[in-house]
């Protein structure tokens, strides 16, 4: 998957998660949505009231913020309210999901760079077997390059790079 298409995606699962966590989860949890309340009610106190519906055998529940000022006055913020809570759990949502990603790539290249430094390596243990990777054969470090594609370990597109390498210092002798 190519970065574009991956930041798209966490983009999408990001809005998703801040969608449901900031619009429904209150409904469950009522303090989820106090995140908004210093950018909807700086000055004041924000109240929810959770509005339960019914019509006919079907029951629905419903969310209304107001902002209740210090002089007691209070105004209706409900979309505000969950918008500003959808957004800043979007927020958080997108940068875990970065952040994960991050790591998940830096952990593959450092996978990857341990599998480069093993093809010159004096010993690469493989199955229990440890193979002297300075005095092996180049079907022997074929054969260590494809049991590494297998357990996905290193991408097609690596397996590639490393089977030519191989075959060029083989070569070069």
């Amino acid at each position: 998957m190519s970065r574009g298409v991956a930041f798209l995606v966490m983009i999408g699962v990001s809005l998703f998660l801040g969608m449901m966590i900031g619009w429904v989860a209150p409904l469950a949890f009522p303090p989820i949505a106090q995140i908004a309340q210093p950018f909807v009610c700086p000055d004041g106190a924000l109240l929810q009231d959770v509005i339960r519906g019914q019509s006919g055998s079907e029951i629905t529940y419903n969310s209304a913020f107001q902002c209740v000022s210090e002089a007691g006055a209070a105004e209706d913020v409900t979309a505000y309210a969950i918008l500003t809570a959808m957004g800043l759990y979007s927020a958080i949502a997108f940068v875990l999901l970065y952040g994960a990603s991050l790591r998940m790539r830096h952990s593959r290249a450092a996978r990857l760079r341990v599998v480069v430094e093993a093809m010159d390596a004096p010993g690469v243990s493989i199955d229990g077997n440890t193979i002297n990777m300075r005095s092996a054969t180049l079907e022997t470090k074929l054969d260590v390059l494809a049991t590494l594609r297998t357990q996905a370990l290193i991408d097609e597109a690596t397996y590639e790079t490393l089977v030519a390498r191989a075959k060029a210092k083989a070569r070069n002798g």
